[in-house]
C-alpha cells in the first residue's frame, strides 16, 4: 500500500518538474492532482488502522461485528472509503481541465464538441456527488453499518463501479475525438492517442473490482477486496495522471527534430530551383489545443 503510494508520490513530483521546466508553473489541471495526492495518502493511513475492522468481516457473523464496531472505527472506515474516491475523482476532473473548452475562442471553434465536454463535466460532476454520499448512505452510524450486511450494499457498490467506469470512458473520448479532428502526422498521433487515452488502465483496474468484490459464496460485498482495489486504483490514477505530462517531452523531441530537417532542407544546394520557398510542414493542427 505504501509502496504504491510512495511510487505515485514520485511520479506526481514529476509531473510538476516538468510543467515548472516547460511553462514556469503550475496550470488549472495540475491543482487537482495538488488535492488528490494528500487525499489519497490520508486514505492509506486510515485503512491501515481499519485493517482489523475490514478483516472482522471475514472472521465474524453480522451481529458478532454489528455490537463490536465502535463509531470511531466506522467514521474512520467511511472516510478512507471517502477520500480514495475523492482522490479518483480529482484525477477525472484533471483530466477534464486540460482542455481549453471553458475558455474562447477554443469553445466556440466545434459547438457540438463543447456541448459534449460540459455534459462529460456534468456527468462527472453527479457521479462524484453520488460516490460520496454512497458510503455515508451505507454505513451512517456503528449501530447501523450496512458494509458488513449480506446483500443490501451489492446494488451501490455496484453502481458505484460503474458509473466510475462510464466516466472514465467520458473522460477518454474527448481527447480522441480531438485528435481524429486534428491534422497530426502517423507518429504524433500515436502518441496522442497513446499518451490521452492511459486511464484505460484505471477502466481495467475498476472492472477487476466490480468482478471480484463479490462473494458469491455470501452473496454480498467483500470489503477487503473492495478496498484494496480501490487504493490500487487511485494510486494508479495518479501516476498514470503525471505520466501523461511525458508527451511534452516527446512532442518537443518531434518538433526540434523536424526543425533540424527543416533547416538542413534550406540549406540544401540540390534545392531546385522552382521548388516553393515553404517546404511541407509536418505539424499539428493548432485547431484545438490539447494542453501541454
Amino acid at each position: 500500500m505504501w509502496v504504491s503510494c510512495s511510487v505515485a508520490t514520485l511520479f506526481v513530483a514529476s509531473r510538476f518538474r516538468i510543467r515548472m521546466s516547460t511553462k514556469g508553473r503550475l496550470m488549472i489541471n495540475d491543482y487537482f492532482l495538488v488535492a488528490a495526492l494528500p487525499l489519497l495518502l490520508t486514505a492509506s493511513g486510515l485503512i491501515q488502522s481499519s485493517f482489523d475492522v475490514l478483516y472482522r468481516v471475514e472472521t465474524f457473523d453480522k451481529v458478532s461485528i454489528t455490537t463490536t464496531l465502535t463509531s470511531k472505527e466506522a467514521s474512520r472506515l467511511v472516510a478512507a472509503i471517502e477520500f480514495l474516491w475523492a482522490a479518483i475523482y480529482c484525477v477525472k476532473f484533471c483530466f477534464l481541465a486540460q482542455f481549453k473548452f471553458y475558455k474562447p475562442p477554443y469553445a466556440y471553434v466545434v459547438i457540438h464538441l463543447t456541448r459534449y465536454y460540459w455534459t462529460s463535466i456534468g456527468i462527472c460532476v453527479a457521479a462524484f456527488v453520488f460516490t460520496i454520499i454512497q458510503p455515508i448512505v451505507i454505513c451512517f452510524r456503528a449501530d447501523n453499518c450496512r458494509h458488513f450486511d449480506l446483500s443490501n450494499t451489492v446494488s451501490w457498490e455496484m453502481a458505484a463501479s460503474s458509473i466510475d467506469i462510464v466516466t472514465d470512458l467520458f473522460v477518454i473520448s474527448i481527447p480522441l475525438l480531438l485528435i481524429y479532428m486534428a491534422i497530426y502526422s502517423k507518429m504524433r498521433t500515436i502518441i496522442n492517442a497513446t499518451f490521452k487515452s492511459l486511464s484505460v488502465l484505471t477502466i481495467a483496474i475498476a472492472a477487476t473490482r466490480m468482478a471480484t468484490q463479490y462473494n458469491i459464496s455470501e452473496q454480498r460485498v467483500d470489503y477487503v477486496a473492495m478496498t484494496f482495489w480501490l487504493m490500487v486504483e487511485s494510486a494508479t490514477a495518479l501516476i498514470v495522471a503525471s505520466v501523461s505530462s511525458y508527451r511534452v517531452i516527446m512532442i518537443d523531441y518531434l518538433a526540434e527534430r523536424a526543425r533540424q530537417n527543416q533547416n538542413r532542407w534550406f540549406r540544401s544546394p540540390q534545392r531546385h530551383p522552382e521548388t516553393p520557398a515553404n517546404p511541407p510542414e509536418d505539424s499539428i493542427s493548432e485547431l484545438l489545443i490539447l494542453v501541454r
